[in-house]
């Protein structure tokens, strides 16, 4: 079968965009441990300074692993202002909805390996959400974001939305952030992102 013109587009744009994770990621790893815990310190007091923040009923937020900015210092805080929170759950048919955390937070592993509440129920879906606090590899000022690969979030994320709810804050070290992305038809951008800098809005392009 011959590869038609779009098929090589795709092909080229999923090539880049794996090139571009590696390479983030690999400048993630690189971070020094004191400046990690510095950086989630300073990015979550940036966050919880935001009035869309702090008004918000319901934020989603997500368990961070190893080389992701740590949401712990986020997460108390958010605790302590009065937000309902929920985390992102995997079910087997590969949905991604978002259920309770409350203290005490005990946890399982959900069918995509990621730590989420044994509490299942309220079950939110995306769209009932205030705030949606997104983790990410890569970002840039146009508000593209690269994940990691498996678009869960941007299948959640389907739907239109009215007033920019949910809004949707990439959490993140300055040194994700690189050069122009291209964007996919169903790649979901963001309205802004938090780093240890402060909160950079996106100049999202119709």
């Amino acid at each position: 079968m011959t590869a038609q013109a779009g098929d090589t587009f795709l092909i080229s744009a999923a090539a880049q965009k794996a090139s571009i994770r590696r390479h983030l990621r690999r400048l993630r790893q690189q971070i020094p441990r004191a400046e990690r815990s510095l950086a989630a310190r300073l990015t979550a007091q940036k966050l919880l300074r935001l009035r869309r923040v702090q008004v918000a009923r319901s934020v989603a937020v997500y368990l961070s692993t190893k080389h992701e900015l740590a949401t712990a210092p986020l997460i108390e805080g958010l605790l302590k202002i009065g937000a309902a929170l929920f985390v992102p759950c995997v079910a087997h048919d590969q949905r991604m909805t978002f259920v309770p955390l409350k203290p005490p937070r005990k946890l399982r592993v959900d069918a995509l390996g990621m730590r989420t509440p044994l509490a299942r129920r309220p079950r939110r879906s995306a769209h009932q959400l205030d705030v949606i606090v997104l983790p990410l590899v890569g970002f840039d000022r146009q508000g593209n974001r690269i994940g990691m690969g498996a678009g869960y979030y941007d299948r959640a994320l389907q739907f239109p939305r009215i007033g920019k709810r949910p809004w949707l804050l990439g959490y993140a070290y300055r040194q994700q952030q690189t050069g122009c992305l291209a964007a996919e038809r169903w790649d979901v951008k963001l309205d802004a992102v938090a780093m240890s800098s402060g909160v950079q809005r996106s100049s999202r392009k119709p």
